[in-house]
């Protein structure tokens, strides 16, 4: 009892040097900030093809980090787009557009690194999807047959880490439509936000 009362005068102690009545103190405070990145990415299924090549994406993002807590929300505008090939029909392209609204937690923060997981979901524009088929019913003709474009939704799972307040590099997973479905490593670059000291009276 005696040592679990000597711990709670401890805390309070601590608490009250720390957070006196009208002492200005700052905070890191994240204003606005907007990133624009670029990755490298992978069909997670060669479907019914020979091979799935690696293609690219682009991406504008812009946060809005809460005051209080380690937590962003914000927009995403992506861009994306990958091959499959096969030796029989030649090679497809899968083009997709995203528009997604995404939130991330922040933590293990320092002044060099911050580390973070979130979720994004939204809505895509898929210029070609499953099924697919091949078309080698004639002499001389190779090709494909897919079920067209397609407008529908996709979620996206993603972790990644911050240095300096200026570079992130982000992995994500693009679950939507069964062909478009990739993973993604990219780098971004910040602007604004970061550390930014900010008073205010306690």
């Amino acid at each position: 009892m005696k040592k679990l009362l000597l711990f709670c005068l401890l805390c309070a102690s601590c608490y009250g040097v720390q957070a006196q009545p009208g002492r200005t103190v700052t905070r890191e405070v994240s204003a606005l900030e907007f990133e624009v990145g670029a990755g490298i990415l992978v069909g997670a299924d060669k479907l019914n093809f020979d091979n799935s090549r690696t293609g690219a994406s682009f991406f504008v993002e812009g946060r809005y980090n809460l005051p209080r807590i380690p937590v962003d929300i914000g927009v995403q505008v992506n861009g994306s787009i990958f091959h499959r090939e096969s030796e029989q029909a030649g090679e497809l392209k899968f083009k997709a557009w995203n528009i997604l609204a995404v939130s991330d937690y922040n933590f293990f923060r320092t002044s060099r690194v911050s580390l973070f997981a979130g979720v994004g979901f939204g809505y895509a524009y898929l210029e070609e999807t499953a099924p697919i088929s091949f078309d080698d019913t004639q002499r001389n003709r190779l090709g494909f047959f897919s079920a067209g474009e397609r407008h529908g939704g996709c979620f996206v799972p993603r972790v990644g880490v911050e240095f300096f307040h200026r570079l992130r590099i982000t992995f994500d997973y693009r679950l939507q439509e069964k062909a478009n479905r990739h993973c993604n490593l990219s780098l971004g670059f910040v602007f604004g936000g970061g550390k930014k000291q900010h008073p205010y009276i306690l």
